[in-house]
């Protein structure tokens, strides 16, 4: 295992910005390395920080497709598109600046240009369980099968994979046990949840919920539709449809 001085390196040669570093040395310092994974559970929990996202209430672990097509509503206008050609494709999480999306195939991460639908595969095949985001520098955060949870992961922009130590203490592992709920909570006080469609009946769909009420995005009939992902600007939601 590689001590925290290579980790350091690596997470500044990989994140290079100073917003994250601030973010990393204003985590909580952790009780051993075993518990944080050193420098890199501390750059994980930085970067759950920059994706804006809070851990609520435990919900269901899946209750949308297992996979699917991925979509993109804009949430001002309302206005749905599908993102490329494949139905195959699960927990999508768009990139920093909205050009592309990433999604499983398996256990395959893939860039998706969101422009032309056009995919990159993006690193090794690995037992990737999630993905959660994608950082300024393309960094991907997600959570790979373990015995007996699943782990947090990082997914360099080379392709390098690496993965975090089991949690040892219970706030570690209820932060993880709400980061692999479909729903999503963020610090603005918005959540994206999966519900039974309001049109159809069978399906499911994606609803924005927050100060101004509840919103359904996605309005997907007997189709069913999750596991939703926002944007870093907040205007777009990103999803499932099957």
């Amino acid at each position: 295992m590689t001590s925290t001085s290579v980790l350091l390196a690596w997470a500044t040669s990989n994140l290079g910005s100073l917003l994250l570093a601030g973010a990393v040395a204003a985590q909580p310092p952790p009780a051993s390395p075993t518990a944080s994974g050193g420098a890199t559970g501390g750059v994980f929990a930085a970067g759950l920080n920059m994706l804006g996202l809070v851990f609520k209430g435990i919900g269901s672990l899946a209750r949308g497709p297992s996979a699917g097509a991925v979509w993109r509503v804009d949430v001002r206008t309302g206005e749905r598109r599908r993102i490329g050609h494949a139905e195959d494709l699960a927990w999508p999480v768009p990139s920093a600046d909205g050009t592309a999306v990433y999604a499983l195939r398996g256990r395959q991460v893939v860039s998706i240009a969101v422009a032309d639908g056009l995919e990159t595969p993006v690193g090794a095949p690995a037992d990737w369980r999630k993905l959660i985001g994608v950082l300024r520098d393309g960094t991907v955060l997600g959570f790979i099968e373990d015995d007996p949870r699943p782990r947090p992961a990082l997914l360099g922009p080379d392709g390098k994979l690496t993965e975090l130590p089991a949690p040892v203490d219970d706030a570690e592992r209820q932060r993880n046990g709400a980061l692999l709920q479909e729903g999503r909570d963020y610090t603005d006080g918005a959540r994206l949840e999966v519900r039974d469609s309001e049109r159809g009946g069978r399906g499911r769909d994606v609803f924005l919920t927050g100060i101004a009420g509840s919103q359904n995005l996605t309005d997907c009939g007997d189709d069913f539709c999750g596991q939703p992902s926002r944007s870093h600007d907040a205007l777009a939601v990103f999803y499932i449809r099957n």
